[in-house]
């Protein structure tokens, strides 16, 4: 004779709270990983913004009638440690002349009438790399 069966066994719900138990465990660890690196968001866009400012001041030089293409070197833009009124950081410019046929990264033979133009700001985090190919029309 089948007997009715109302409820959980005991061992039913021992097995239902040792899973909830372990991907619990799973989510906390993920959520806990998620959360450090997301603490890190002000100052990796702090040194973004930072990267980007010196950027366009390079366009700007570059754009300036008094200045222009041959200005942009960079022996005018020397390493700054630290940055003007941003003590946790530093910046430094890189300028090479680059063939565009060529790896833009790759330093060309000569001057060319393009330049890339690097700048990498770091802070307490890490750092952040941005770069622009200049030329000069």
């Amino acid at each position: 004779m089948a007997r009715d069966q109302q409820g959980f066994t005991l061992i039913e719900t021992i097995i239902t709270i040792v899973l909830l138990a372990i991907m619990t465990s799973g989510l906390m660890a993920m959520f806990s990983a998620y959360s450090t690196s997301n603490g890190n968001s002000p100052v990796i866009i702090q040194e973004a913004e930072l990267a980007q400012e010196k950027i366009e001041m390079i366009i700007a030089d570059k754009e300036n009638s008094a200045r222009g293409f041959n200005y942009v070197t960079a022996a005018n833009y020397p390493a700054e440690n630290p940055v003007g009124g941003f003590a946790n950081f530093t910046r430094s410019v890189t300028i090479i002349y680059v063939d565009p046929a060529s790896s833009l990264n790759t330093p060309a033979a000569g001057t060319t009438n393009y330049k890339n133009v690097t700048v990498t700001v770091s802070g307490v985090v890490g750092s952040v790399t941005t770069s622009t190919l200049m030329g000069s029309f």
